[in-house]
């Protein structure tokens, strides 16, 4: 199962980072798609609309 590390950044101040986990079976999986998934998980851990639209994303490879 393909994961990344997703690094979250608000106001060019590091938030958080979240590791994510996708399991598309015979389908392309593209940067965005991790992105998308961090902005979900963002929400989730109550960030306002706002700030999850403000946030910038680096994804990176799982380290280890």
């Amino acid at each position: 199962m393909p994961t990344k590390l997703i690094d979250v950044f608000l106001r060019d101040e590091y938030l958080r980072s979240y590791t994510i986990a996708l399991g598309f079976v015979h389908a392309p999986i593209f940067e965005q798609d991790y992105i998308d998934r961090a902005r979900i998980q963002m929400q989730a851990d109550g960030w306002s609309a706002d700030e999850v639209q403000q946030a910038r994303f680096v994804v990176r490879d799982e380290e280890g």
